[in-house]
């Protein structure tokens, strides 16, 4: 009789090991509380659950993830996906390939060798595919001259300005560990090929670039670098819905994008020792249009779209505590952990306070995650809310077992209240663990209805 199949961890601390899907399913998650638990922070707590399919079939359930479930690079909606052997599962950093059992998985595509890439001291580096081919694009030669200055005299701008024409160059698309997309699964605005936007500025002291883009795919990724200056860097994707690709549409509908010319320039770099440049390319309807503002007041409707794709990319990406400074974003952070810190001491006071202390601790870490170098009480924020997490999960457990235990002599009443201090333990509706226990508690809920009226019934 054949056999379920299997799941192979290609990536991550649990590289290289092999799982079977049971009856109760595995759920992996950054919870230390998952069957298979990965201390990932693109990872949700509870990210996705693997289950029983049938008699011999497995699937995929996305647990309302904040980063997504992807099945060979498509993000899953809220129903379960049917896997076969082959199919890559990829959840945060973790890719899984499906592999009937007791067999080795298919061979991996061959991958070109990865030839010279260019340090800016930026912190990500452009990636030149074998054979010199640029990885994002061919282009021909930058135009900009270095600045004489002691910061241009180690080529920093000129290599930049090399950067910023291979970025911008057709024909391209940037290295992944995902699987190909096949056409078919290309997101429905397919009018909109691909779209790159950069914003650099550049002194004697300080480089700061702001780069976003969109491939065919519909995957957004932003790199951030603020150097020395904020000392900051920023590199976060994500795969967009349809709603999210149209309003990339939308923002390019705008009055006046299409009538902007190609170029507009003012002053150049070396003579002014600075440099303030942006650029939009957009792919579109078999069209290419770009348009490149440099070192002159930008016009009305360019500030209106760039302005819209950076308000656009920080709300997809959960990245708008970039607009703040280092300094906001500490004062920020310390105003979350006092709150959390009260939440933890009156833990014992109402079931929901354990949980909300590890929401503000999250808040108060996530609003440090750009700033660097950390400040000194960050590893102790850090093990607060290790700490925090651990209890809640740990008590999440018992308080499960006792409503279940409940359930299972029937003690609907005593059912009741177990289940009501389980959703008062983990208020936020989005949690699966809410969710679950919630149905649950309209189930017994319902029982005790139909039971109370099956007697008044009798009488």
């Amino acid at each position: 009789m054949a056999k379920r199949p299997e799941l192979l961890i290609e990536t991550g601390e649990l590289k290289g090991k092999r799982y079977t899907v049971t009856e109760a399913g595995l759920r992996l998650g950054r919870s230390s509380s998952n069957d298979l638990h990965v201390a990932d922070e693109e990872l949700s707590r509870n990210h996705c659950l693997f289950e029983p399919d049938g008699a011999e079939g497995i699937r995929v359930v996305d647990l309302a993830s904040a980063n997504g479930t992807y099945v060979n690079s498509v993000q899953l909606a809220a129903d379960p996906k049917p896997l076969k052997p082959g199919d890559i599962v990829e959840a945060g950093g973790v890719r899984i390939c499906i592999v009937a059992e007791g067999e080795l998985p298919p061979p991996a595509a061959s991958v070109s060798a990865v030839g010279s890439a260019v340090d800016l001291g930026l912190g990500a580096k452009p990636v030149v595919a074998a054979g010199g081919t640029p990885a994002t694009g061919v282009a021909s030669a930058t135009k900009r001259s270095p600045l004489a200055n002691v910061l241009w005299a180690v080529a920093a701008l000129s290599v930049l300005s090399a950067i910023v024409v291979i970025l911008m160059a057709p024909g391209g698309k940037r290295p992944s560990n995902r699987p190909s997309v096949d056409p078919s699964v290309v997101a429905k605005a397919g009018d909109l090929t691909s779209l790159f936007y950069e914003k650099v500025e550049a002194d004697a002291a300080r480089i700061f670039r702001y780069q976003m883009t969109v491939d065919a795919a519909g995957v957004l990724r932003v790199i951030y670098d603020d150097v020395p200056g904020e000392n900051r860097h920023v590199d976060k994707s994500a795969k967009l819905s349809e709603t999210a690709l149209a309003r990339i549409q939308e923002i390019f509908e705008s009055a006046g994008w299409n009538e902007l010319d190609e170029e507009y320039v003012g002053q150049d770099a070396e003579t002014e020792n600075a440099l303030k440049r942006w650029c939009i390319r957009l792919v579109r309807d078999g069209k290419v249009k770009k348009v490149v503002v440099d070192n002159v007041f930008e016009p009305e409707a360019f500030m209106n779209v760039r302005e819209a794709l950076e308000t656009f990319s920080r709300n997809e990406l959960g990245i708008w505590a970039l607009q703040y400074s280092r300094d906001k974003l500490i004062e920020l952070s310390a105003e979350s952990e006092k709150i959390a810190d009260g939440k933890w001491e009156e833990r014992e006071v109402e079931y929901g306070n354990l949980a909300n202390a590890v929401k503000a601790y999250q808040e108060a870490v996530f609003y440090l995650e750009t700033v660097n170098p950390k400040p000194t009480n960050y590893p102790n924020l850090k093990d607060k809310l290790r700490k925090a997490i651990t209890e809640l999960d740990n008590r999440y457990k018992e308080q499960r077992f006792r409503a279940d235990r409940a359930i299972n002599l029937g003690e609907w009443e005593t059912a009741k209240e177990e289940l009501r201090v389980l959703c008062d333990l983990v208020p936020e509706k989005s949690d699966p663990r809410h969710a679950e226990a919630n149905s649950k508690l309209i189930d017994v809920e319902t029982r005790i209805k139909n039971e109370s009226g099956k007697k008044g019934g009798n009488r």
